[in-house]
């Protein structure tokens, strides 16, 4: 952790934005480590909290624009891409789709926060048809909450960056259950309250008897 600090310092907000960019277009880089790093320089007075933040938010919007747009010009094949080095690529592929189907674009709010599905969740958005200001702003209101989150665990935790470091990834998958959870509940109720309109319509509307569209009918 503290090389990678010393790294940031020595580098400045290139590196920051460098290391998120890479770190979303599926490179083995520790994009929240950096994130960290990041928020407990700020807190020291190295580096300034909101031009991190806004480098951040901005190299994870324009890494997933990249799968995005990849996944409206390919389609499928950019799946099978990526789940290429899986068990059961396969399956792999049809979960994705399942988990997208599920919540559909406000998925790209949270899938930062769960491994693998911050890899598939852009350009399924592609593939599906998802418009691009549609995209662009649940990805961006994503990407400010994943970098928000572990910036501020550092700035608070910088004197103990280390330990913040081990439960950073536990945090995060913490954090990203619940928000499934919100967005699951979020779902349901308007199912609900579809179905409780639907019902009351088809309760208003009683189809008039018979015997009084005969008598209606005559002249």
């Amino acid at each position: 952790m503290n090389a990678i600090v010393e790294f940031i310092m020595k580098h400045g907000y290139s590196v920051l934005f460098g290391a998120l960019f890479a770190h979303q277009l599926g490179l083995p880089v520790p994009g929240p480590l950096f994130l960290l790093a990041a928020g407990a320089l700020a807190a020291a007075g190295k580096l300034g909290l909101v031009v991190a933040l806004t480098l951040s938010v901005a190299a994870c919007v324009l890494a997933d624009w990249v799968w995005y747009e990849a996944g409206r010009l390919r389609g499928e094949k950019v799946l099978h891409l990526l789940h290429r080095f899986a068990p059961d690529p396969a399956a792999a592929d049809r979960r994705a789709k399942r988990s997208f189907a599920k919540y559909g674009p406000p998925i790209l709010v949270f899938d930062k926060f769960v491994p693998g599905l911050d890899a598939v969740a852009p350009p399924l958005a592609g593939t599906s048809g998802t418009s691009r200001l549609r995209f662009l702003t649940f990805e961006t209101t994503g990407a400010a909450l994943y970098s928000g989150v572990y910036a501020g665990l550092g700035y608070v935790f910088s004197r103990d960056l280390d330990r913040v470091a081990a439960y950073a990834g536990r945090a995060g998958t913490l954090l990203g259950g619940i928000a499934f959870g919100v967005l699951a509940i979020y779902f349901i109720r308007k199912l609900v309250r579809r179905f409780m309109r639907k019902s009351q319509v088809e309760r208003i509307t009683v189809p008039v008897p018979t015997i009084f569209r005969d008598s209606i009918d005559k002249p």
